[in-house]
């Protein structure tokens, strides 16, 4: 147990969201994990944040910032109360954690959830978009996209955060497995073939480029609620009255 990273297991990632500088005491690289500095929960990435640097405006700020489908990729910690760490479980937090908290806790209690984030299903539904995991292959109202192995780990990664920015740090990292923005237009170009393909599907102007460079996927949900709708909005009534506990 005195060893620094746990025998035989593969890396985690992690990313501090908190506003402030990583605190050694929450600093999973002391455990081996690598830290992302993109700032962004994901499927692969855990986010990490302590809730005793926040107050209630701020604790609002967060609801507000992380979706349903985010929540479950962040680990919150210094949760003084029992009553508060029960409620942001109920909201969709990976885990919530108590003050006092040994690094090895830590690391255990956020391995499992870091390992969770694998537990992929093999198909992925958004609207009329389909994708399945195991086929490689995508669908857009039925019809099969003809997709590379690069354009569809670009699209499932779109997918992992609809309707918000995926920047091409990111992209980069997660398809390419690259630690650097090349000097190429390899992600344009990438992505013209994917919007030409989702086009012939009937899903014309579903990926967007972002101002700051980045791109997001933009599509109706399976209810069929509009583009700019949040998947966490059905809950907000639900939200408001557990952060009022907290």
């Amino acid at each position: 147990m005195g060893s620094t990273e746990p025998f035989g297991r593969t890396p985690f990632q992690f990313c501090w969201l908190g506003e402030g500088p990583l605190p050694s005491a929450l600093d999973l690289r002391r455990r081996g994990w690598t830290q992302d500095l993109d700032r962004t929960a994901r499927c692969g990435c855990l986010g990490l944040i302590n809730a005793g640097d926040l107050d209630s405006i701020s604790w609002m700020g967060v609801l507000s910032s992380y979706s349903a489908r985010d929540r479950r990729f962040i680990v919150v910690t210094g949760v003084k109360r029992a009553h508060e760490r029960a409620t942001l479980l109920q909201l969709g937090f990976g885990d919530a954690l108590p003050e006092v908290l040994a690094i090895e806790e830590l690391d255990a209690r956020a391995g499992r959830v870091a390992d969770a984030m694998n537990w992929l299903p093999r198909m992925r539904r958004i609207g009329t978009l389909q994708l399945d995991l195991l086929a490689r292959e995508g669908y857009g109202n039925g019809r099969p996209l003809n997709l590379n192995p690069r354009e569809f780990a670009l699209l499932w990664r779109l997918t992992d955060s609809p309707n918000r920015t995926v920047s091409k740090q990111a992209l980069i990292q997660d398809v390419w497995r690259m630690g650097f923005v090349p000097e190429t237009n390899s992600i344009a170009v990438h992505m013209s073939r994917l919007r030409r393909k989702l086009g012939f599907a009937g899903l014309t102007g579903v990926i967007e480029t972002a101002s700051e460079g980045g791109y997001s996927l933009r599509i109706a949900d399976e209810f069929g609620l509009p583009n700019n709708f949040r998947s966490d909005d059905i809950a907000d009534a639900d939200e408001e009255r557990m952060s009022a506990r907290l």
